[in-house]
């Protein structure tokens, strides 16, 4: 997605803006503009010839704080591009633009590629190409793009041939995993509190539990892990209540039971009592929005390594 803020910058700098980002010449190099919740993005499709420059402006890069001054949370260093991510706060675009000043004459003296230059071949573009690699906008030879195409086709298939899980096993270890998970949601619930942060780490578990146990690396894995999560919380709001039970039957207040009679406790308040039946559900609500809030990136992320790279034609 992009803003009214990056569409501002794009259309000042003769960019376009298609399928949810800015792409184009910024200021000479191949830029990608985006944006999600809580950050803007810029994404820059270049190269360097001398190592030894590349090192000199990491070094650069290095020697100031960019994450106080220009409130850039994470810049990141790839063979093919760079990418510099900002927290979305009221300013940024004054801070965005206050980076473009400092840093792109630090990409001239480095000798980064302008963004008429393939990043696949290396050579002068003439009536290239623009493609849109999982969101990020390349220039390229059409030539060229024929042959990213087909390494990344031949990519996914080797992926898939050397995937040699199954789902059942993976169901399980998640479910598992999810079960561990369910334990820690059960005290901070037992100890009056819900926090994204449990939701979160039922979702690690789960994913852990499905990897331990050779999961298939396909779609139905997130599919899975999202069952799984919904069946730790579950799990986790009802032995909340057997703790409570347990404590209450330990401390003499419900005569004649014992332990063992505690998942009959719990089905005969839900089926007898309305009231415990109406928190119960209120607690699952709450807590499958905090584990949302808390697993979306994790489940976002299994969602990119299980799928094949999307390319979409920009022009």
């Amino acid at each position: 997605m992009i803003g009214s803020g990056l569409k501002k910058l794009a259309n000042e700098n003769g960019m376009k803006v298609a399928k949810g980002v800015g792409y184009g010449s910024l200021r000479g190099y191949a830029a990608t503009l985006s944006e999600g919740s809580g950050y803007k993005q810029i994404v820059l499709t270049t190269k360097f010839a001398d190592p030894a420059k590349l090192q000199e402006l990491q070094n650069k890069v290095n020697g100031r704080n960019i994450q106080r001054e220009l409130r850039v949370r994470n810049m990141t260093f790839a063979p093919n591009g760079i990418g510099i991510v900002f927290n979305d706060n009221p300013g940024t675009m004054k801070k965005i633009n206050e980076f473009i000043e400092w840093f792109w004459p630090l990409l001239d003296e480095a000798g980064a590629s302008k963004w008429d230059v393939c990043t696949e071949c290396g050579t002068p573009v003439t009536g290239g190409t623009w493609k849109l690699i999982d969101g990020i906008a390349y220039y390229l030879h059409p030539s060229c793009a024929e042959k990213v195409l087909r390494d990344l086709g031949e990519e996914e298939q080797a992926r898939k041939d050397a995937d040699t899980g199954n789902y059942l096993t993976g169901t399980i270890g998640a479910f598992l995993g999810a079960a561990v998970g369910s334990v820690l949601w059960a005290v901070v619930l037992y100890m009056g509190y819900v926090a994204s942060i449990v939701g979160l780490a039922i979702g690690f578990l789960a994913e852990k539990g499905y990897n331990l146990l050779k999961g298939k690396q396909g779609k139905a894995k997130v599919f899975i892990l999202i069952l799984a999560i919904i069946f730790g919380v579950l799990l986790g709001n009802f032995a909340s209540d057997a703790i409570t039970l347990a404590t209450m039957i330990s401390g003499g207040e419900l005569p004649g039971f014992g332990y063992v009679d505690i998942p009959a406790l719990i089905v005969v308040l839900l089926m007898g009592e309305a009231e415990y039946l109406s928190a119960t559900i209120g607690n699952i609500l709450m807590g499958l929005v905090f584990a949302a809030l808390g697993v979306f990136s994790l489940l976002k992320k299994a969602g990119r390594e299980v799928s094949a790279a999307k390319v979409i034609d920009l022009e």
